[in-house]
């Protein structure tokens, strides 16, 4: 809305010049209106009525302009003219605004038009982006980290000081205790992937509310648009991704699925993230292949990050909590120590892509704090800068202490432990308020 409005004034100024210098009674054939993003052509809606009763119902991206739509105006004598329309731009955005302009004379004035959808897609339209992210990154990152981190953890029987080692052992042990934790696991996962459909239906619904648009035309919306492409791509990644799993699950070992099954489970949900990334506002921008890639790999290391806080939360600390302290703490300090260095290499990805994106979106650095988009990242940030905090605690003090511990070397592993159950579940409340700033962020058209 920002867009059409900065852009409204030139338009009207433009109208008004036009009209000083023609004929008196004469009118435009068309009204420009400049959105500052490029559109599409499909599903483009407006209308215009004249000061004497006459309508126009007719608008089309301009010729050589796919940042502008042309509305048609009847010629309808002096007085105020009103215009209204409604189009969705290509990073899935939709528009809509009126607009008024004045031939000659002030009055008459001519009766309102009602756009036919709305400007952005509204709070359905955040949840429904969240719950996808959700379901994409959730269901990514818990079947890799499950796999490169716990199950590598497993094999290698925890971290043990030189001369003492019961690899087998703890394996057996962690084996024997792991099946109800493992099943939370399965249940965790499929839920993120039903979040993941939900949010794809609400996010239809959304759309198409927001583009005023009836049952008949869902199919145009699908089949004629980026952003309908993405979501039939998504939707099918989404059925791979189950039949993938319930492939994967038959004789899945209870505590490590092999590599091939986890690679299986968690690519629908990496290219669901490419898919995001050039759908959305990088797909859009003045180096579209560089912002796409960026912001998939943006989106892997948050699904890394976030769904590896996950399986910790759901599968890997309910099994060490089941085993006794001497097997917890080997096995443990495995986890962590693989989880940290994941996530170190997770963080840099995520500030260079992040830095790099954020200053491609916004024209100037008083734009953080001077448009909408600015102040959602501002907040992004600052919840993103807490869960920072709490990474560094893990790596530079919980790590160290239980480390110690495995390796004989003294430290209270059974304390570092408990911390590291709350700060796993606080880093999970701050992942989710990420996520929510993240919704909000890509429903929000960037300032230009």
């Amino acid at each position: 809305m920002q867009r059409v409005f900065a852009t409204a004034l030139l338009v009207l100024t433009m109208c008004a010049t036009a009209a000083a210098a023609a004929p008196r009674g004469a009118v435009p054939p068309v009204l420009r209106i400049a959105v500052g993003t490029p559109l599409e052509s499909a599903l483009a809606w407006g209308a215009a009525n004249g000061p004497h009763g006459a309508s126009s119902a007719g608008v089309r991206v301009a010729p050589g302009d796919p940042e502008a739509i042309l509305v048609t105006i009847p010629p309808d004598g002096d007085g105020t003219y009103r215009a209204g329309w409604s189009v969705l731009a290509l990073d899935g955005h939709p528009i809509a605004g009126t607009t008024s302009f004045v031939v000659r004379s002030a009055y008459p004035v001519a009766h309102a038009v009602t756009p036919r959808g709305a400007d952005g897609i509204g709070p359905l339209g955040v949840l429904a982006r969240l719950l996808v992210l959700c379901g994409v990154l959730g269901t990514m990152g818990m079947a890799l980290t499950r796999r490169w981190v716990l199950g590598v953890a497993w094999h290698s029987g925890g971290i043990w000081a030189p001369g003492e080692h019961d690899a087998a052992g703890v394996m057996q042990r962690t084996a024997h205790v792991a099946a109800g934790p493992v099943r939370v696991w399965w249940r965790t996962w499929w839920a993120l992937a039903v979040t993941w459909g939900v949010g794809l239906v609400l996010g239809l619904i959304a759309q198409a509310s927001s583009l005023g648009i009836s049952g008949g035309q869902v199919g145009t919306l699908l089949r004629d648009t980026r952003w309908g492409i993405a979501w039939m791509v998504l939707a099918v990644l989404l059925a791979i991704a189950a039949v993938a799993a319930t492939v994967a699950r038959r004789g899945e070992l209870a505590m490590a699925p092999s590599s091939a099954r986890a690679v299986l489970m968690g690519a629908p949900g990496a290219l669901a993230a490419v898919v995001l990334a050039w759908a959305g506002h990088a797909g859009t921008g003045t180096d579209a292949t560089l912002g796409t890639a960026l912001d998939a790999l943006h989106g892997w290391a948050t699904a890394v990050w976030l769904g590896g806080l996950v399986m910790l939360a759901v599968l890997a600390v309910p099994i060490i909590r089941r085993l006794d302290d001497h097997d917890a703490v080997h096995l443990g300090a495995s986890v962590i120590v693989r989880f940290s260095a994941m996530a170190v290499a997770a963080v840099v990805v995520l500030v260079v892509t992040g830095v790099y994106r954020s200053l491609a979106e916004l024209p100037s650095l008083s734009a953080l704090w001077t448009t909408s988009y600015g102040v959602v990242l501002l907040v992004k940030l600052g919840v993103f800068a807490g869960m920072l905090a709490l990474a560094a605690w893990n790596r530079f003090s919980l790590h160290p202490r239980v480390e110690r511990a495995a390796l004989g070397l003294g430290g209270d592993a059974t304390g570092a432990m408990s911390a590291l159950r709350a700060s796993v579940r606080a880093e999970i409340v701050l992942a989710a308020a990420v996520l929510v700033a993240v919704a909000v962020l890509v429903s929000i058209p960037p300032p230009v």
